[in-house]
């Protein structure tokens, strides 16, 4: 099977599993109503017009692969922990068929093969046997990174050992989803020794090195930004980033702002509802645990935003993505927010009071101190509340208008170190 087959299979999964008409019979509430299971169950926001698009309401393209979040959502509400695990669980279903199919034949062979299976299988726990409770990275496999931080364009050296690995199906996932080739995987050739990647869009990325389904070794890779590098995303392509819809970098008069007439002149389309990415991977070496971060920023018709305004910041750390969502006054159902291990949604929680003032600025602040996190818009506290797993050094910072909005004096500062990265974009 490849992807669009798996794809189409956990679809018919979920219709299955809900028991409603045929999916070709469904309204726009129906979507609207599994839209809310679905981002409720799996905690992964997925929205009505992308559920049209994957059940085929509303026509993409020959094939629409999904962003890999959509695809994690999908399986966690047929109970898988990822799409990772859905596809296993889907290849194992078929090995086990093939093996039925097969098991009468197998049963005819003489017994003397049965004696020799039996008698390798002994041999095999007499030279192993010591080495049973070793992890199976350590006792077969060998695979580093040449480095690990780059600016992009940036070339990973994947330096692999497979001789002595008895399977075939060893696999590097570079951790890039491509909006038009889908996940980065490639099968390993056990003759060669190095596989080199090339990440062309900023971010942090973890490479798996998979075998038989498994992940066995992961790296984590961080591809810097020069700078600030923002991307178009009409709402039909949200987390797609690629060459040909990054912007091309214009004079700012005092702020980060793209107007909607300077992106009709480089060739987008702001007559749709669309999403505005501004990006900036770096080393920092700011704590994630222990900082304070100042932004000021508004949304509005005036500027380019679209009903209803969105504004998101992503804080990206070495071990954890904390993410605010917040909303003009009205749609907080589609509030929301991540630190540590406490996620809260407007879709089954009261977030009223994250919403953002249209017109005016808006002043944002978020401080960490020893895993203790407190949320400030407008000076009015939103949030507090302690987490217990590290976040590591900040390695990105990610926000996010819908429509077109405007950014201005960002301010970032270890508390401990009191190390600071500041741009007021002027």
């Amino acid at each position: 099977m490849i992807e669009q087959e798996y794809l189409k299979y956990c679809l018919e999964k979920i219709e299955e599993s809900l028991g409603w008409k045929p999916s070709a019979a469904w309204k726009e509430s129906d979507f609207i109503k599994l839209s809310e299971i679905i981002t409720q169950k799996a905690n992964i926001s997925i929205s009505s017009h992308t559920l049209k698009r994957l059940f085929g309401k509303i026509k993409y393209k020959k094939y629409y692969n999904p962003q890999q979040a959509t695809k994690d959502a999908l399986a966690k509400f047929l109970e898988y922990s990822d799409w990772e695990a859905f596809v296993f669980s889907i290849k194992k279903e078929k090995q086990v068929t093939t093996t039925k199919l097969k098991s009468k034949h197998k049963l005819q062979k003489p017994l003397v093969l049965v004696i020799v299976g039996v008698l390798i299988v002994l041999l095999g726990v007499f030279l192993f046997g010591n080495n049973k409770n070793k992890p199976l990275k350590d006792t077969f496999f060998k695979f580093s990174l040449a480095d690990s931080v780059g600016i992009v364009p940036y070339t990973v050296s994947v330096n692999y050992n497979l001789k002595d690995v008895k399977f075939d199906s060893t696999f590097i996932d570079f951790g890039f989803n491509h909006p038009i080739k889908g996940n980065q995987t490639v099968l390993l050739d056990k003759n060669e020794f190095m596989r080199n990647f090339t990440y062309q869009i900023p971010g942090q990325y973890v490479i798996k090195l998979k075998s038989e389904g498994k992940n066995v070794v992961k790296k984590k890779v961080l591809a810097k930004s020069d700078g600030w590098e923002s991307f178009f995303n009409p709402e039909i392509a949200i987390g797609d980033y690629w060459l040909d819809n990054k912007i091309p970098k214009s004079a700012m008069l005092n702020n980060l702002y793209y107007a909607p007439r300077y992106l009709d002149s480089v060739g987008f389309n702001t007559n749709q509802v669309y999403y505005l990415s501004n990006r900036f991977y770096n080393e920092f070496n700011i704590d994630g645990d222990n900082f304070e971060l100042n932004a000021k920023f508004k949304n509005s018709e005036d500027l380019g935003g679209i009903t209803c305004f969105d504004f998101i910041i992503r804080i990206i750390c070495e071990n954890e993505t904390n993410n605010i969502k917040l909303m003009e006054n009205g749609c907080s159902q589609f509030s929301g927010m991540k630190i540590g291990e406490t996620v809260l949604s407007g879709v089954n929680k009261d977030l009223s009071a994250f919403k953002f003032n249209l017109n005016t600025w808006n002043y944002l602040k978020i401080k960490t101190n020893n895993r203790f996190a407190q949320v400030y818009i407008n000076r009015n506290k939103i949030f507090e509340g302690s987490y217990t797993k590290p976040n590591g050094n900040i390695v990105g910072l990610e926000i996010i208008f819908k429509g077109s909005g405007m950014l201005d004096n960002l301010r970032l500062k270890d508390l401990k170190t009191n190390k600071k990265y500041i741009n007021s974009f002027k």
